[in-house]
């Protein structure tokens, strides 16, 4: 045999994972490659056509599809509002009666001295005091809003 005969059957150097991955990735690209180049340039009047009546379709109900899937969510949405709407007015006006009671009471228990496990006890409290009237400003600014719009909704015409 001959020498260089040889040396052209020698094997050729593996790839680690990475090089047989991105070997694939090239393949895979050539193949999509020429896959729609011979789409196109083998496409007869029909698939002309029916490429034309998919497109043109996707267009024309697009618009409806997206209309009727918002709603449908908004629906959703609603249900599960009125579902938790519910499930917050099956406490009753006594529980809640308890509940602020509660609330005074804690927020009025202002015994502590400031040393030992009680340090911060008085920060809290100030807190929890600055909080309730932070909530009942945005409670009051609330109502002082809903009184304009209650004045601005007289001048509205149906």
């Amino acid at each position: 045999m001959d020498p260089l005969m040889e040396d052209t059957k020698t094997e050729a150097p593996t790839l680690n994972l990475l090089g047989q991955a991105a070997a694939k990735l090239v393949q895979y690209g050539n193949n999509a490659s020429n896959n729609i180049q011979d789409t196109f340039t083998n496409m007869t009047i029909h698939g002309w056509l029916r490429l034309t009546v998919i497109v043109g379709g996707y267009l024309l109900l697009r618009p409806y599809v997206l209309k009727y899937s918002v709603k449908a969510a908004v629906n959703k949405m609603e249900e599960e509002d009125e579902r938790e709407k519910a499930a917050a007015a099956a406490m009753t006006p006594n529980e809640l009666r308890g509940a602020k009671q509660l609330l005074e009471d804690h927020l009025e228990d202002d015994t502590a001295d400031g040393t030992g496990a009680d340090w911060g006890q008085r920060a809290r409290v100030r807190q929890r005091t600055m909080l309730k009237e932070m909530l009942e400003a945005e409670e009051q600014r609330r109502l002082e809003e809903e009184e304009v719009d209650k004045d601005i909704a007289e001048f509205l015409v149906d």
